[in-house]
């Protein structure tokens, strides 16, 4: 059987590590085996034809399965999202589930209560019910994954009296069982510091058996579980990161049929540098990921999303050429812990989808908040149209204010704004709004009651009331930072410290433009740490939004022909997982990157019209402007008009109003004064839309308007931002030193690390010998064996005069060795290079390159080159070319820049 034969192969290796090794990610390869290709996982994929967005609609019923998924993720997301204020419905939620889904038995509804209650704070209750105690007498009903719940439940005393000796019994007979899941378990904890009663294996023997039974069986699910491993060695949780393991592992799961794996080695290579990448194979997985239909990813479904299988000449065209990473802009980037799926719209929407009848089924509950009229209403809008779907969208706006629901009761008071001839609509969009920052505090509430009473009623600019809210919106700090995608990188904490602390914190709070902005000061950090570019890697993928305003700013930031390449390479995929709303953000860039290309120039046309066909003015004006020398402008019109009518954004309202009959006018006007942005640029679109209907009262109305922005009319500025003149008297900002040091006092331990950068760097102005000592002691005494490494390469760095007073004070090749024998791959290196540094014989030498031979053993890349290079050089060993060659050809291989040179260099003079 499949299983056995993995774990034969995976026992046969496996050394003992030391307890000191318990806190650090292990080294271990465990590799996928060897097999043919074959399409065990193989899942037909949808046949070709009309998708859920195409012409005419999807005669698609939703099915349990379809209403099972939905609730799944419905549970979750409330859960996660305010599992307090939700709670009968989520109650009602998994009582739902439990009838339609004959899967979902009695224990794993007790298990979601369990869940939902810890989630609420509701502890008492769950004592009360004495829900986890029910299930002590029922261990034989549980599933593995259960049995780990409940082992976490009376580990923790988690709604039951702690028993930790029933806790590690359930977790040891499972592991014991060959259960992945109890193993993985037993590991993490053994890395924590923690040992489980009667379990003596040692701690990387415990993680290949952990591996070897998350692999399993060669069935269908083996391609997830290969991913599953493959996840693990690209997180760096439970074993050190590596990503060609992690490749190893996606490409096998790729072969067994797997169609999200195949799309992973696309995914891959596309992240890849030149010496990483590989065209030939990602061609072949993208036919592989093609021929299995995609992996289209599961929240996919909630949008403007097809359902269709995808044809690969659509999908080859959409990618481009994939260009090597050599070239990137940054030396660290987030693009590559991205984690991008394939989503293709329609060319048209339709007002169907699953999405649409599972919610009309859900606000039919007696539980149902007002959340899920407002989402119901969100989803109408998108399918039938903004004002196609008004009327529909007002009465179940209405029942969402009326269940306390602050988001739709927003919604409703920005729609009611269409009716602002009546008096009494204006009064209760103000009222509703008024009410969503007293009772909800809802900051965005403020700005729109200024934008009211600054634009949109017929007698604006009522300043008396739009500047109040204006005065409070600014201070809630809610607004984003206003900033170019250069400045943005040019911000330095010496000059602007407030301006860099509000984009992290709206960062934080996960505002889309923010969260882009501040990722892209992350990775143009060279300082940067992987796992700070993985966390916001995750929060970017987050949502479609972020994503988009990731890759426009990598766009505008690209500033040689190279760089340009890459911007575009990635905006493509970009849009490949975000659908139609990326696709005039991609079109406006591929205009500026390569318009007089053909092909390029049909994309841009295909791009514009399925926005266009959405109702997004931008789309269809610059469409327009692109084929002005072909066809009329009046012509553009005819083509969208429909669209217009029924789904039309601010912009494409504006471009059909020289095109409209005079008594739809004022009812376009209105729908469009609804959706403005109250800025200069929507006032004085709506001053030319007048002034085109030849109406010079109203026109000078607009331009009145617009007289009374925040800082004036943008035309009558210097080449200077509000953001950059409100500096003036801000007064200096701390400096870097002082920063860290007040940092470090606040408990920020990689501020001591910041510091002896600032101090023992002579090249910065921040240079201070005296203090640097001090701060390198001080870390060298406090850190861990796996911290040393990064101080030792700080200390190597430094100059004399601070590495002779540090030498005087503290044993550094002591610590490193400590961290050395541990087993840390960093520690041997730099006691290595240490040792080399200040060998004084041919023993010191010979000992150096016995620790960076060690460390290359570990897989450490620099190693490997500095053991080929002393082994090429003759330091510490008598010359020998073929032993430095092999280490060169493996750092090669993990990518270091000066490998292959090297290695070329001792083949000729060694004439090998």
């Amino acid at each position: 059987m499949f299983r056995p034969l993995i774990l034969t192969a995976a026992l046969a290796f496996a050394p003992v590590i030391s307890q000191a090794q318990a806190n650090t990610r292990l080294s271990l390869d465990f590799l996928p085996p060897m097999l043919e290709p074959q399409d065990v996982c193989f899942a037909a994929p949808a046949t070709a034809g009309p998708d859920d967005l195409s012409v005419g609609g999807s005669t698609q019923e939703l099915s349990d399965a379809d209403r099972i998924g939905y609730l799944r993720r419905d549970i979750r997301a409330y859960t996660n999202e305010d599992a307090n204020g939700f709670y009968p419905f989520i109650e009602a939620l998994i009582a739902r589930r439990t009838q339609i889904d004959e899967t979902f038995t009695e224990v794993d509804a007790i298990f979601a209560r369990i869940e939902l209650m810890l989630r609420a704070g509701r502890t008492d209750q769950l004592v009360s019910e004495g829900l986890v105690n029910s299930l002590r007498d029922r261990v034989d009903d549980l599933d593995n994954g259960q049995q780990m719940a409940l082992a976490r439940h009376f580990s923790d005393g988690t709604g039951v009296v702690a028993d930790q000796a029933f806790a590690q019994e359930l977790i040891r007979e499972a592991a014991y069982g060959g259960n992945a899941t109890a193993l993985l378990n037993i590991a993490r904890l053994a890395q924590e510091g923690v040992l489980i009663e009667g379990w003596d294996a040692p701690l990387d023997l415990t993680i290949t058996m952990a591996f070897g039974g998350v692999l399993g069986a060669l069935d269908s699910g083996v391609c997830a579980r290969a991913e599953r491993i493959a996840q693990e060695y690209i997180k760096g949780d439970l074993v050190a990161p590596n990503p060609a393991l992690a490749l190893a592992w996606f490409r096998f799961a790729a072969d067994m049929g797997g169609a999200e794996a195949a799309w992973k080695v696309v995914e891959f290579h596309l992240n890849g540098d030149s010496e990483t990448s590989n065209n030939v194979e990602l061609r072949r997985y993208l036919e592989q990921a093609v021929r299995l239909g995609v992996a289209i990813d599961e929240v996919a479904t909630e949008a403007l999303v097809s359902s269709g299988a995808i044809l690969q000449d659509e999908l080859t065209r959409i990618l481009g050429f994939n260009y090597p990473q050599d070239q990137r802009r940054t030396r660290s980037a987030i693009g590559p812990f991205l984690q991008l799926a394939v989503n293709i719209d329609a060319t048209e929407a339709n007002e169907g989808g699953l999405l649409l009848q599972y919610l009309g089924e859900i606000v039919q509950m007696p539980e149902a908040p007002g959340r899920i009229f407002n989402r119901l209403a969100g989803e109408v809008l998108v399918r039938k149209g903004r004002w196609a779907g008004e009327a529909d969208a007002l009465t179940l706006l209405e029942e969402a204010t009326a269940r306390g629901d602050g988001p739709g009761q927003r919604r409703l008071a920005r729609m009611l704004v269409r009716y602002r001839d009546d008096p009494a609509q204006i009064a209760r969009a103000d009222s509703l709004l008024s009410d969503v920052v007293s009772r909800f505090a809802m900051p965005d509430a403020l700005r729109d009651l200024d934008t009211l009473y600054r634009c949109q009623v017929n007698d604006a600019p009522r300043l008396d009331i739009a500047d109040p809210w204006a005065r409070a919106y600014a201070a809630s700090g809610r607004a984003n930072v206003q900033v170019s995608a250069t400045d943005l990188l040019a911000l330095s904490p010496d000059r602007a410290p407030e301006t860099i602390a509000q984009i992290q914190s709206l960062a934080l709070g996960n505002r889309a433009q923010m969260v882009a902005s501040h990722a892209h000061r992350v990775q143009s950090d060279p300082f940067a740490a992987e796992a700070a570019l993985r966390y916001w890697a995750g929060v970017v993928n987050q949502s479609d939004q972020t994503l988009e305003a990731f890759a426009e700013l990598e766009f505008e930031l690209a500033t040689t022909p190279a760089q340009r390449d890459l911007a575009i390479e990635f905006f493509r995929r970009v849009y490949l997982n975000n659908g139609v709303t990326t696709a005039l953000d991609l079109a406006i860039a591929l205009v500026e990157y390569d318009a007089r290309d053909p092909k390029v120039a049909a994309e841009i046309v295909n791009l514009l019209t399925m926005a266009g066909n959405r109702g997004e003015g931008a789309a269809i004006r610059l469409l327009s402007r692109l084929q002005a020398d072909t066809r009329s402008e009046a012509a553009v019109f005819a083509e969208f008009a429909d669209k217009i009518e029924a789904r039309g954004d601010f912009l494409a309202l504006m471009f059909a109003i020289p095109h409209i009959k005079a008594e739809k006018v004022d009812d376009y006007i209105d729908r469009a004064v609804s959706l403005m942005s109250c800025g200069t640029k929507d006032a004085a679109e709506l001053g030319d839309a007048y002034a085109i209907r030849g109406d010079g009262q109203l026109s000078h109305h607009w331009r009145e308007v617009g007289l009374h922005f925040d800082g004036g009319h943008v035309l009558s500025k210097l080449r200077l931002t509000n953001l950059q003149m409100r500096s003036f008297d801000d007064g200096v900002a701390p400096d870097p030193v002082a920063r860290a040091t007040l940092a470090l006092a606040e408990g920020d331990r990689g501020a001591l690390m910041r510091l002896i950068r600032l101090t023992s760097n002579a090249e910065l102005p921040t240079y201070d010998a005296e203090a640097a000592v001090g701060h390198l002691v001080t870390a060298l005494q406090t850190s861990t064996a796996d911290a040393a490494a990064p101080l030792a390469a700080l200390y190597r760095a430094a100059p004399e005069e601070i590495r002779g007073e540090v030498d005087l004070r503290i044993d550094i090749a002591t610590v490193l060795q400590q961290g050395a024998e541990s087993g840390d791959a960093a520690s041997a290196f730099e006691l290595g290079m240490l040792l080399r540094t200040t060998a004084t014989d041919a023993a010191g030498l010979a000992q150096s390159l016995v620790w960076l031979e060690a460390a290359a053993a570990k897989g450490h890349r620099d190693a490997m080159f500095e053991a080929g290079y002393a082994l090429g050089f003759g330091l510490g060993h008598v010359p020998d070319a073929v032993a430095a060659i092999a280490w060169l050809d493996q750092a090669d291989t993990v990518g270091h820049p000066r490998a292959a040179a090297l290695a070329q260099t001792l083949r000729i003079k060694g004439g090998l």
